[in-house]
């Protein structure tokens, strides 16, 4: 891998990881267009566990307020407003959301490999994120905050994360949109998001590495590195970013960058590119 090449996927894993525009789907355009040599398992590792780093930290007041109250239930604090919530309801509320992508994942993911990691399914699936996104803006009543989210939410939640599986369906934007259908305010639904992100991230990771160490490839260690730290620092910023967007502005821009996208690449398939 070139240095750029390196730079570039830690950053595009970075950005479109927690943006509602899929990681997955930039990151098959980005070797489609400039013709780059496959990453491997262990770079794609590498920079999956730089963004759970990224979220981790981000959310540490949270994690740590679960980690210590879960055993006696005490009130976690999950959103800027003081809006509270059991420690036991939050990480079942997380584990249910989660359920439905893991069990996804591992059904289709031969499937996926062979049907979907190409940049004309990418270009379709930008399409369907789009049109999910301003479902969300136009359904949504956007007056609950994330405490007020019950476990038949987060099940719907957590079917339409399952569809994050498919490259070029965003994952961030499936959840975030179908929390603001549901009535979540935009940065309760991103938060909420954002945390079911780290078991998501950390299955892909662990899944992938579990797929690195069958395929016994050359390890290029300074790559891997290199990639983690551009993508905890990224992802970081974009988080912090994200989140504060939401507070005040739509989803307008994403919705927009999607279809355009979406029909670049459709068209420059279909044109024979």
């Amino acid at each position: 891998m070139s240095f750029i090449q390196i730079i570039a996927l830690a950053v595009v894993q970075g950005i479109t990881e927690f943006l509602p525009i899929s990681s997955s789907g930039h990151l098959i355009l980005g070797s489609w267009l400039f013709n780059w040599p496959d990453q491997g398992l262990v770079f794609d590792t590498a920079v999956h566990v730089g963004t759970l780093a990224a979220v981790i930290t981000y959310f540490r007041r949270e994690w740590i307020q679960l980690f210590f109250g879960i055993g006696r239930n005490q009130l976690v604090e999950v959103d800027d407003s003081g809006g509270v919530i059991r420690a036991r309801s939050l990480v079942l509320l997380i584990l249910m959301g989660t359920v439905p992508l893991a069990i996804g994942g591992l059904l289709m993911k031969d499937s996926i490999e062979t049907n979907f990691r190409t940049p004309e399914a990418v270009g379709w699936s930008l399409l369907v994120t789009a049109v999910v996104l301003l479902v969300g803006e136009l359904v949504g009543r956007r007056n609950r905050d994330l405490s007020t989210l019950r476990l038949p939410d987060s099940v719907i939640i957590g079917f339409a994360q399952m569809l994050s599986v498919l490259p070029g369906i965003s994952r961030s934007g499936m959840t975030i949109s179908i929390a603001i259908g549901l009535g979540m305010t935009r940065a309760a639904a991103a938060r909420f998001s954002m945390l079911l992100a780290t078991p998501a991230i950390a299955g892909a990771g662990l899944l992938l590495a579990a797929n690195s160490v069958n395929a016994a490839a050359p390890v290029n260690w300074y790559a891997a590195l290199l990639g983690a730290c551009i993508s905890a620092f990224t992802g970081y910023l974009v988080i912090a970013g994200l989140i504060r967007f939401l507070k005040t502005r739509s989803f307008r821009p994403f919705i927009v960058y999607c279809v355009i996208l979406g029909i670049l690449v459709l068209a420059a398939t279909y044109s024979g590119f």
